[in-house]
């Protein structure tokens, strides 16, 4: 506890510094230059009946609530910027917190600074990001990010946003960013590893790489139409393994996986020749994007489809085959393998005056996942095909996860759910179909609704007994006093129906209180 105030005092100095040094500013040596600067202080907490909270009061919040089914926090953030005539802006911020029944009682969750120039954007830090191209509010998540769980520290290079090529008549923008980072989550893992009987195996030190790039065809000031392609793809990579199996006679106690100029370079370009995909070359996955946007007066509709891949069998339809006699080589498939694994969804934007602003209805399917692997060894007739990408699982680094928060979709339901310690996916087979539904009610009300039914078939390497079904739901409601900056108090109620043991049937009731002072 000391040693982690004692890690805070230097951040909260510095932006206590920042915030005397813009006030100090000469005006007039500082003019044509934007200021800004907000203090936001938001009290959460929840008491709840069941093994867990509720799976909505958990999920897609950024990993700040915990999955125990009573807990609480407080947190104060500071956010800031300045904008220049010339075209440089910078941004920062931080945020910290306490809580009760947390994985720690004081937490950093944001400190970052930004600096941009007209379309490039230079971020360092811990920062909240969300999903590409969907409803973060009342959408299930994305499946390569979601903003389910804590925000990774990174440095990241990109476009601000959707930017326009000035060719071919200004019809195409585009969007990209690439980025390095590392987990922050050494202690949950090795905690998690010795929560069972005898020390598991586990992995920390591990390191994290981002990139996507999306193309946009479409000026909504011509024409009310626009669609989007887009790719996104994320590797873990580098760390130390501890008490792994990395063949069939030798446990390593102690491992540590490549983290050199080169580890870097093939976590960004992570292309092999068919047989030369090792085990040290990290766990790669990402997805492809489709959207198809419709623009009324004052309304819209979008449609999205958003496709998982866990190696090149899901993400090209190409799989990689391999006789007995140690002959490699890579096949097209095409499409008919495994293009129906993905996240269909269709949001609707009202028109103003409506108490409904925005839907969303999805349906995500991930049973798929190019089939079970096939071997055939009946002679003469030997060779196997690739298969059972095992979603968001990985035989080194156990899990696509933060501290045990999926960083894809939540509804697969994170490790954190695990009983057993197990920092796998337990279920990422399953077939969901969602409701979202967001609006306000007056000036000051505002509300959503969330419905989520999921049926779970476990993993090909574990399939469950019998298919289980996770029924999840919401309804929150929050009310302004005075302006956007006044005090906010809001509740939410939700409640999981399961007809096994993955979640459990769980109730609870949520409370928030905020408030936020423009500075600058």
């Amino acid at each position: 506890m000391k040693k982690t105030v004692i890690r805070l005092i230097p951040v909260l100095l510095c932006f206590v510094l920042a915030t005397v040094s813009l006030r100090a500013q000469d005006p007039v040596s500082n003019a044509g230059v934007k200021h800004s600067l907000v203090y936001g202080i938001e009290t959460v907490g929840m008491v709840g009946n069941g093994d867990f909270a509720p799976f909505w009061h958990t999920s897609n919040r950024q990993g700040l609530p915990s999955v125990r089914k009573d807990n609480g926090y407080m947190h104060l953030a500071v956010l800031g910027g300045m904008q220049m005539p010339s075209g440089l802006g910078l941004d920062y911020g931080a945020d910290i917190g306490i809580g009760a029944g947390l994985r720690s009682a004081i937490f950093l969750h944001q400190l970052y600074v930004d600096l941009d120039y007209r379309w490039f954007e230079l971020s360092a830090g811990m920062k909240e990001r969300w999903g590409e191209l969907k409803n973060h509010r009342i959408s299930s998540g994305g499946l390569t990010w979601s903003g389910n769980s804590q925000p990774i520290p990174q440095v990241r290079l990109g476009t601000k946003d959707f930017t326009r090529i000035r060719v071919l008549g200004d019809w195409f923008s585009v969007k990209a960013s690439m980025g390095y980072g590392r987990f922050t989550d050494d202690k949950w893992r090795r905690s998690q590893s010795e929560s069972v009987a005898v020390t598991g195996p586990y992995t920390d030190g591990i390191l994290f790489h981002s990139k996507d790039f999306f193309l946009r065809f479409g000026d909504s000031d011509r024409f009310p139409f626009q669609a989007t392609v887009g790719l996104e793809m994320y590797a873990m990579f580098g760390g130390v393994l501890h008490n792994r199996q990395l063949n069939s006679m030798e446990i390593l106690e102690e491992y540590r996986l490549p983290s050199g100029p080169n580890a870097y370079f093939t976590a960004f370009l992570p292309f092999n020749d068919a047989g030369s995909q090792g085990k040290e070359n990290g766990n790669v996955l990402g997805s492809w994007h489709l959207s198809f946007d419709y623009f009324g007066h004052d309304w819209g509709v979008r449609a999205y489809y958003e496709h998982f891949y866990e190696d090149h069998s899901s993400m090209l339809g190409i799989e990689y085959k391999s006789d007995m006699d140690g002959n490699n080589d890579f096949v097209f498939y095409g499409f008919r393998r495994n293009w129906f694994d993905g996240l269909y969804g269709l949001e609707f934007k009202l028109p103003h005056g409506f108490s409904v602003s925005n839907v969303v209805i999805e349906v995500l399917n991930t049973r798929g996942q190019c089939g079970p692997i096939r071997r055939d060894l009946v002679f003469p007739v030997q060779e196997s095909v690739d298969g059972r990408d095992d979603m968001y699982n990985h035989q080194l680094y156990d899990s696509y996860s933060m501290a045990g928060y999926a960083i894809g979709n939540p509804v697969l339901l994170s490790p954190i759910y695990n009983r057993d310690g197990n920092q796998c996916f337990r279920s990422n087979r399953v077939l969901m179909y969602h409701l979202g539904v967001e609006g306000v009610a007056g000036d000051r009300w505002d509300y959503r609704a969330l419905f989520t039914s999921t049926v779970h078939w476990g993993t090909y390497e574990a399939a469950l007994n019998e298919k289980q079904k996770v029924t999840s739901c919401l309804l929150e409601g929050a009310y302004r006093f005075g302006d956007i900056n006044g005090w906010k108090v809001g509740m939410s109620m939700g409640f999981d129906l399961n007809d096994g043991d993955m979640t459990g049937n769980n109730t609870g009731v949520l409370f928030t209180v905020s408030k936020s002072w423009r500075i600058l």
